[in-house]
């Protein structure tokens, strides 16, 4: 089993895994009907609004505290604004987990609401590893049987499993178990063979050669584009950067979808100019560069907001102040919740009400 090394700071590192309107109006537009309101909530946070959003959903809650998809995307909303104000997410996950285990007491049957909740029991526990860790063994517990009741749902769901296998891989004392960990990752290898390296990577020694790892499994699947990322990743943990970006350059060459990578890039360079500010004048640009790449996507605005403020990072470092804070005026405009974390705002906080979501990342690597 691999020894996971745990960041000197907490804080840093959890902030990387980690048009006003009426609402009164569009409360009574929705003639009462509990599911309009909650989809109208939902649509007004893609646009930005996520404030306006928990107004409508707060007040459908009261009229009915049994409407799960209302305590569901109420939790997505909370998030979604903490994301905005990390410090007190972090105060408040509390409510935030209350959320969304209300939304599953409610519908117990629901595996959109499951696998959040699992996310956000996750989450929970990765404070306390960074914190008091007093409470991670329970913390642990918990995260654990909710992706087991999320399996429960869909036996072959692949995400939950490899979230289990990360999370069963810290150490003992803080509520890991390595048999089980073993036995997700062989469960995985068994049903995805892309999913199950992702997990066997996991339980490397920690002076294990990922990049010959992954370069045999490119082998094997040399146009498979989750590959060719791994490889890249790999090869930046190694501060083998050119061969890195030329990795996951190709990877997004080969499933355009993938334009999360393009911030990934963006990101690496950025850390890159914290850790250097020598190397600030060469990395920053090509962090715009594949900022504004993104940028041309279209994403959503609290993605678009996002990336702006990236953007102002970057000329930060460039020492451009005014054009950084024109970038985060245009950013405040898209979404006043603008995330203000490192890491990329999730993507199971923007899929749809009852879409399966597929969304996985480690809680344990900055990409």
């Amino acid at each position: 089993m691999k020894t996971t090394t745990y960041p000197s700071s907490g804080f840093d590192r959890l902030i990387t895994i980690l048009g006003t309107i009426s609402v009164a109006v569009l409360f009574c537009s929705c003639s009462g009907n509990s599911t309009d309101v909650v989809q109208q909530a939902f649509e007004l946070r893609l646009q930005g609004q996520a404030d306006s959003s928990r107004v409508l959903l707060e007040e459908a809650i009261a009229a009915d505290s049994s409407n799960a998809a209302a305590w569901f995307e109420l939790a997505r909303t909370k998030h979604h604004i903490g994301l905005g104000n990390p410090r007190i997410l972090f105060s408040t996950m509390g409510e935030l987990h209350e959320a969304a285990t209300r939304a599953v007491t409610n519908d117990p049957a629901n595996l959109t609401y499951a696998f959040y909740l699992g996310y956000v029991s996750y989450l929970n526990a990765y404070i306390s590893f960074m914190g008091d860790q007093t409470t991670a063994q329970e913390r642990v517990s918990t995260t654990v049987a909710a992706f087991e009741q999320v399996l429960k749902l869909q036996p072959d769901y692949l995400e939950p499993r490899l979230f289990l296998v990360e999370l069963l891989s810290v150490p003992a004392g803080m509520g890991g178990d390595s048999l089980r960990a073993e036995q997700y990752a062989a469960e995985l290898e068994a049903m995805d063979a892309i999913m199950g390296a992702k997990a066997r990577e996991l339980l490397l020694p920690e002076e294990g050669d990922r990049v010959d790892y992954w370069e045999q499994i490119l082998k094997k699947y040399p146009e498979d584009a989750a590959v060719i990322e791994q490889l890249g990743k790999a090869y930046l943990y190694q501060e083998k950067v050119a061969e890195g970006m030329q990795q996951l350059e190709l990877a997004y060459k080969t499933a355009p979808d993938r334009q999360m990578l393009l911030l990934d890039m963006a990101r690496f360079y950025l850390m890159t100019s914290r850790q250097d500010e020598t190397q600030s004048t060469t990395v920053l640009p090509r962090a715009a560069s594949a900022i504004n790449r993104y940028l041309e996507t279209m994403p959503l605005p609290p993605l678009r907001a996002f990336a702006l403020s990236m953007l102002a990072w970057t000329q930060d470092g460039l020492g451009a102040l005014e054009e950084a804070t024109q970038l985060r005026v245009e950013a405040q405009e898209l979404d006043p919740n603008v995330s203000k974390t490192f890491g990329i705002p999730p993507a199971l906080l923007f899929s749809g009400l009852d879409e399966v979501s597929h969304y996985h990342s480690f809680f344990f690597r900055p990409f």
